[in-house]
């Protein structure tokens, strides 16, 4: 037994020297609580009667502030100025320790990094610049007070994670450093959706591209980017695939002032696929612009964040055009119950419409005007 016990001490020993020589640490997120839903559609034309649906929910959910998670993450000191760094990043749902992201192991991220004098160069599956995710959140980290929505409150656009990138960031300069992303071929796992098809580098898979710089003066933060969809085109008559590449700029900026931070963004796009839950009607998709304000404002030892969204879009097919709205407006109170555990609360409310038009007169064909009202409480532990 005792000999036992010193292998042990000498094998835990073993790993924990290792480990601190390496610079690695475990981390993570758990995040739980219990959401309230109150949906209500109608949906109909002039002609005949207007179709009202509603829906009341009351579930457990798990990532309402922070996306539930765990990950590794470690450097090592190469010489010169140069490291090299690494992170493995998990999503799961706490509420079932379900895999999220396709079943991905690490599908939050899972980048290997240089950095040096020259910048920093990372590869690897991570988020886009306006992807509200991951190493490279500038946009709306910047230019969100919720730095990517609050549930189901947000309606614009936005990237996603992606594999098989590639990531350049330049040193500071001047208080600015400017960085360009690349991804060969944007999902390399099969779904229902058949993102994963076409060849990896080739026009037969969905791209990605991004550019932006961002700035940082005193209590002023700023941030201009651009992003690429560059879809796959297939061969098809007539096409049955959208074929055109999707654009979308933006610009935001956040300023604290002490007894409040500001946000503020905007965006422009051309050919979104897919804008709220609507599809495009034809293959050049969705052109239109959205907004965002909010503020962070300590209140009673915590924090209360809280932010209003507008997006409007249109796209047309031969002699119908459409044109949707959506206004959104939510809140949420986060109180620290210590250094790593902390309580929430939140409430919103959005509200879509879109009608459908024949360009020859003024008669709308088609109408949706659909509300959701949100509540939620929580918990979230990091360790």
């Amino acid at each position: 037994m005792f000999k036992k016990t010193l292998a042990g001490l000498a094998v835990a020993g073993l790993f924990s020297g290792a480990a601190m020589a390496a610079d690695v640490n475990v981390y993570g997120v758990v995040d739980l609580g219990l959401m309230y839903n109150h949906t209500k559609s109608e949906a109909g034309t002039t002609a005949d009667a207007i179709t009202t649906t509603k829906d009341d929910s009351l579930t457990m959910e798990s990532g309402m502030n922070a996306g539930s998670r765990f990950g590794l993450r470690g450097s090592e000191d190469l010489g010169n100025g140069m490291t090299v760094s690494f992170k493995l990043e998990n999503g799961f749902s706490a509420d079932s320790g379900k895999l999220s992201h396709d079943g991905r192991l690490f599908g939050r991220e899972a980048s290997l990094t240089l950095a040096g004098a020259f910048g920093q160069v990372s590869f690897g599956r991570m988020g886009g610049v306006a992807s509200a995710a991951g190493t490279y959140d500038y946009v709306y980290a910047i230019g969100d007070a919720f730095d990517g929505f609050d549930n189901g409150i947000g309606g614009l656009v936005t990237s996603s994670r992606y594999d098989n990138m590639i990531t350049y960031q330049t040193p500071e300069f001047a208080g600015m450093k400017v960085l360009a992303q690349y991804s060969f071929k944007n999902n390399t796992v099969a779904n229902d959706d058949d993102k994963a098809l076409g060849d990896e580098g080739k026009t037969s898979a969905n791209r990605y591209a991004s550019l932006a710089a961002v700035g940082q003066y005193g209590n002023l933060n700023l941030v201009a980017a651009y992003e690429l969809q560059n879809v796959r085109h297939v061969q098809a008559t007539p096409a049955t695939e959208p074929n055109d590449d999707q654009h979308t700029f933006y610009v935001g900026a956040n300023y604290d002032f002490g007894v409040t931070k500001l946000f503020g963004m905007g965006q422009v796009f051309q050919g979104v696929r897919s804008l709220n839950g609507i599809d495009a009607l034809s293959t050049d998709g969705i052109d239109g612009f959205g907004l965002t304000v909010g503020a962070q404002t300590p209140v009673a030892g915590g924090l209360l964040t809280t932010s209003v969204y507008y997006a409007n879009g249109d796209d047309s097919l031969h002699a119908e055009s459409r044109e949707s709205t959506y206004y959104g407006l939510a809140a949420r109170y986060e109180y620290s119950l210590s250094k790593r555990t902390t309580a929430y609360a939140g409430a919103g409310y959005a509200k879509q419409e879109a009608e459908f038009n024949k360009t020859s007169n003024t008669l709308v064909d088609y109408q949706l005007d659909k509300d959701l009202v949100q509540a939620y409480v929580g918990l979230k532990h990091t360790f």
